[in-house]
């Protein structure tokens, strides 16, 4: 039985996002007098001074899809470990495991229908399943503990900091974060501390609750997430770091995204962020960048 609950974009969705972001690289390179660097590394543009530039942009920013090698290497990103080891290695039994288990689901959906399905708890699901060790469901509940771990630690505010330079800046490797608006399309130019200080200052770390889909085995915690009081009392997530298994050449991967619009608002609202020079018409340097980028 074929099971599909694709997530990730289409080969064609993904292929007009790489080609737009090249255009972006493009557009900045020329504002700044600067040169576009070719490849997957954290930094897409180099000054005429040498420094680093990441230039971002859309809707929704793709930080890093790193694979188990990279997180198992990285200095403050390797918490997320422990969720990559929540799934097995062996792909083929993953997903003959979760086909069972999903297959049960639909066909409990044709025999009593949705309601009755989303009202049933997991303890009479497994019971009806009868395999208390079946990869699929074990991955999720393991990944439920991982990521309570993983949202503890971040809570540390410094610790915070260093995850945050690490999955956007590659620690101390890029230096700006320049940010295509979307509302006037002009590029918005910030240094590395200044961000990392703005989004840690105001993200706090949770995890995603349990959905709500009757065909699938439903658990708190597949995500860690990072959000932010968008308006008085009502919190917006902004960040959603997410387990990729939906093929076998991306299975246990870590996937982080960031909300564009969401993030620049942090940005702009930071006190010291907020301070501007205009310099050209579509370019904006905010808080120390100004004062570090040379473009003449």
């Amino acid at each position: 039985m074929l099971i599909n609950r694709r997530r990730a974009p289409s080969s064609e969705i993904s292929s007009e996002k790489k080609i737009g972001g090249h255009k972006r690289e493009d557009e900045y390179a020329a504002l700044i007098n600067g040169t576009v660097i070719k490849g997957t590394q954290k930094g897409d543009v180099r000054d005429i001074n040498q420094n680093l530039h990441s230039v971002k942009g859309g809707k929704k920013w793709q930080v890093f899809l790193y694979r188990y090698e990279t997180i198992s290497n990285s200095h403050f990103l390797n918490i997320l470990k422990s969720c990559l080891d929540a799934f097995p290695e062996d792909y083929d039994k993953y997903v003959e495991d979760r086909t069972r288990c999903i297959a049960l689901r639909e066909k409990l959906v044709t025999e009593i229908g949705k309601e009755k399905v989303k009202l049933m708890s997991n303890k009479d699901f497994l019971a009806i399943l009868g395999d208390d060790q079946n990869s699929y469901v074990k991955a999720k509940q393991s990944l439920s503990i991982a990521t309570g771990n993983v949202c503890n630690k971040l809570h540390d505010k410094e610790f915070l900091k260093k995850f945050i330079q690490e999955a956007m800046f590659n620690n101390t490797e890029v230096d700006f974060l320049a940010v295509k608006s979307r509302s006037d399309h002009k590029f918005r130019v910030f240094s590395r501390p200044n961000v990392i200080n703005a989004f840690a200052s105001r993200m706090s770390p949770g995890i995603s609750k349990a959905g709500k889909v009757p065909e699938d085995f439903n658990v708190d915690g597949q995500k860690t997430i990072l959000t932010y009081e968008k308006l008085p009392g009502k919190n917006k997530n902004i960040v959603e770091i997410e387990i990729r298994n939906d093929s076998k050449q991306h299975y246990r991967e870590v996937r982080f995204n960031m909300y564009s619009e969401d993030a620049l608002n942090i940005l702009l609202e930071d006190s010291l962020c907020s301070r501007k020079a205009i310099v050209y018409e579509n370019l904006h340097f905010h808080g120390d960048s100004k004062e570090e980028i040379i473009i003449d």
